[in-house]
């Protein structure tokens, strides 16, 4: 133990550093100093910033964001034929989305005739290691006036809130942002991005992806249909499959830690005999073993594909009311089911802790560099008075 005595027996400038080194040294003893962990991004996703994103992607089309250039005159952002037939609201999205992530300090790329947006933080240790967290941003298969607020400005808006707070940390592993075009044409973004980046499993060529989490549609999950039915979060995964269930395990219990309010089914979804469960949506191409491809992917969103399609959960999916200012997100629409935003907020939450988890978020070393910094000084303090 130090004494009072032997710190009064130093030079000042000795007796200086000595007061300094302790004070640092009991700063980093205390337990939190220094420690980063996945409750870092986790605790700053803001359900504010969210909204922000879900409305300014939902609006796009108005020109509100690119200017009267891109103005159409409706909601919309068509581009199942191609960019070079897309819509003027797919593209103002596609350069809001190029601006947000540029603003991140993210690399930013745009990928293939779909116009996948790609925005990467590259892994410092483990840098050929890629977790992937994405969403479509286009909608509908035609040219009208269709918002998609929840299909699939929700999840496009997910992707955005996760880098907005990932982006602020470094990763052992690499994680890419990935904003998909040509969904609604049946994947044809996430196709081409497969194909031509990941590549297949057998070719030398390609890239390790570790695991992928798709966000689409998770910002309605009652029922119209049964509005008294359980608002829960649904997984499809190909989980017959070497590990894909790992992976659905693994944003299960992140569910659990991160975001204990939020419901997720206890039902994985995705065996053999429901082959649009795992496959319809972006986390598909990547789990077509059939193609050459099996990397561990999830679906994350409100309810089932099966459910959406045939049960009546969503009145309002790919129609002109999927909006926050129409009947989808009016309490008086009949059912009384209305966008849930701190539903998707916990959504994105748990994308986050998954993700810092699976990548390994790297601890700041900033405590030890000032104490380093602060020996050299005091260092050099003490050679200069004892010439």
């Amino acid at each position: 133990m130090f004494s009072r005595k032997a710190l009064e027996s130093y030079p000042p400038c000795n007796a200086l550093c000595f007061r300094i080194v302790v004070a640092i040294l009991a700063v980093l003893s205390l337990p939190c100093f220094g420690q980063i962990t996945p409750w870092n991004p986790v605790n700053q996703v803001s359900q504010t910033q969210y909204t922000a994103y879900q409305l300014s992607l939902q609006n796009m089309g108005l020109g509100l964001y690119g200017g009267p250039s891109y103005d159409q005159g409706y909601r919309n952002r068509y581009n199942a034929a191609g960019t070079a037939n897309a819509s003027l609201g797919f593209n103002e999205a596609r350069l809001f989305l190029k601006d947000q992530f540029t603003a991140m300090g993210l690399a930013v790329s745009e990928q293939g005739a779909y116009s996948n947006i790609v925005a990467e933080l590259k892994g410092t240790e483990n840098p050929q290691q890629v977790y992937i967290i994405s969403g479509h941003y286009d909608h509908r298969e035609d040219n009208t006036d269709a918002p998609g607020g929840d299909d699939n400005a929700s999840g496009t808006a997910g992707v955005l809130e996760a880098a907005r707070v990932l982006s602020q940390y470094h990763f052992k592993s690499t994680v890419r942002f990935i904003a998909w075009g040509g969904e609604e044409g049946w994947m044809l973004g996430s196709w081409d991005y497969v194909r031509n980046v990941v590549k297949k499993n057998s070719d030398p060529a390609n890239q390790n992806v570790a695991g992928v989490l798709n966000m689409d549609m998770i910002l309605r999950p009652g029922w119209d249909s049964q509005p008294d039915h359980v608002k829960d979060l649904d997984l499809g995964t190909r989980w017959e499959k070497a590990g894909c269930l790992d992976w659905a395990n693994q944003f299960r219990n992140s569910a659990a830690l991160y975001a204990p309010d939020l419901i997720v089914n206890p039902i994985t979804h995705g065996s053999e005999s429901e082959y649009y469960e795992w496959y319809a949506s972006d986390q598909g191409p990547f789990m077509r073993m059939e193609d050459g491809y099996l990397y561990p992917s999830l679906m994350i969103a409100e309810n089932t594909a099966n459910e959406i399609w045939y049960k009546g959960t969503n009145a309002y999916y790919h129609t002109f009311n999927d909006a926050s200012d129409r009947l989808a997100n009016d309490p008086n629409n009949g059912s009384g089911i209305t966008y849930d935003y701190d539903f998707a907020t916990n959504v994105v939450r748990t994308a986050v802790g998954t993700i810092a988890a699976a990548a390994v978020i790297v601890p700041e070393p900033s405590g030890l560099f000032l104490l380093l910094g602060c020996v050299l000084v005091l260092r050099r303090r003490t050679s200069r008075t004892a010439q």
